[in-house]
């Protein structure tokens, strides 16, 4: 069987498992990495690589994860040849970029025994003990790294299940009372959706909806097409910002940069220097949802003075402003506040699928939040 195959073998077990004749030994580390999935899904892949080494080749050992040990193998080929392909086809939210040994907890020269492993820059130290302990299992004690595969397999289709019915439930959700909603409302909501911990996604997400709602409204952006939104987490050294809008030839024409609880100062102005000093771009907005955008007046005035001494040398006008001001002027433009509300749900949901960014616990929030409005 090809290693491709191995694991289409192993996902198809595992959608048929009894999670009963799984022993509990088995059961207990895999359910602490899948715990805690969300702040380190490069553990899941890796542990996934390992076990697909371990059934090609049965005398190999998985914790001599590089070629530079001796004896060892090259996992990160592996991965990103193999695995990395077939989660970004099976469990997209949970898919590497590249590779999961591009990380810290995983690229390091250190051997993944109980021994050496203690060293590995993993913060949660049960979530390391847990992934030591399945290879420690493997390796010392010989246990069945078949089964290991397939309860891996069996778990995460099993949270994929759950999101998917949490993805299903929210774009069910109306909002049925969308008539009385006014610009304030939808503002309070956002605000409120912003507050939640581990939110610096949203801000990029709503800017990029009432961009969606509004590109072909205005003259501005005819002939322009606005970029998918990247995996925030993804490498940018190919991009100018968090939105980018394109000329029909390919050029950037605005560029949209959004911080999160950061006020604008004048080393994120030098930062938009540096990206556009080989391109020309028409407009670039810093925005941010720090209260008031700048840390005080005398800031505020500084930034201001930067920003037009750079239209004179330059040409291009950099928008420095809060989130919050530049969508409540957006709005504005919107015939029925609705088509808004859909539009931000939906991305956030679409965001949800393809990055641990967007969490479980964020859609949640923002159907309370629907709810109370």
């Amino acid at each position: 069987m090809s290693e491709r195959d191995i694991l289409e073998k192993a996902y198809k077990e595992a959608s048929e498992l009894n999670s009963d004749d799984i022993p509990s030994m088995i059961k207990k580390d895999i359910d602490i990495l899948i715990t805690n999935i969300e702040s380190n899904k490069s553990l899941i892949s890796a542990l996934t690589t390992s076990l697909l080494k371990k059934i090609t080749t049965p005398k190999q050992d998985i914790r001599l994860h590089r070629t530079d040990f001796a004896n060892g193998y090259s996992a990160r080929v592996l991965d990103t040849h193999i695995t990395s392909p077939f989660f970004k086809d099976n469990f997209p939210k949970y898919a590497n970029k590249e590779s999961a040994f591009l990380t810290l907890a995983t690229r390091e020269e250190i051997k993944w025994t109980k021994k050496d492993g203690k060293t590995l820059k993993i913060r949660n130290i049960k979530l390391k003990e847990a992934f030591l302990n399945i290879l420690d299992q493997i390796e010392t004690f010989k246990q069945d790294h078949e089964k290991y595969l397939v309860y891996l397999f069996f778990s995460l289709i099993k949270l994929s299940k759950s999101n998917e019915d949490l993805f299903q439930r929210t774009t069910q959700q109306g909002t049925e009372n969308s008539s009385i909603l006014n610009i304030n409302t939808i503002l309070s909501m956002l605000a409120e959706h912003f507050q939640v911990k581990k939110s610096s996604r949203l801000p990029v997400i709503a800017i990029y909806s009432i961009y969606k709602v509004l590109f072909d409204k205005f003259d501005r952006y005819k002939n322009k097409k606005l970029v998918p939104l990247q995996v925030h987490t993804s490498s940018d050294k190919h991009s100018f910002g968090d939105i980018e809008i394109y000329t029909q030839d390919g050029k950037p024409f605005e560029i949209v940069e959004i911080k999160h609880n950061i006020p604008i100062d004048e080393y994120l102005i030098f930062d938009v220097i540096k990206k556009i000093s080989k391109i020309k771009v028409d407009r670039y907005y810093i925005l941010t949802t720090f209260q008031n955008s700048f840390k005080n007046a005398t800031e505020e005035k500084k930034i201001l003075d930067m920003i037009l001494n750079i239209k004179k040398e330059r040409g291009v006008d950099i928008i420095a402003n809060g989130i919050l001001t530049t969508l409540k002027y957006y709005l504005r433009f919107i015939d029925n506040y609705d088509d808004f509300l859909k539009c931000y749900t939906a991305d956030l949901i679409k965001d949800a699928k393809v990055s641990t960014e967007i969490k479980y616990f964020h859609i949640e929030e923002w159907n309370k939040i629907r709810d109370n409005y």
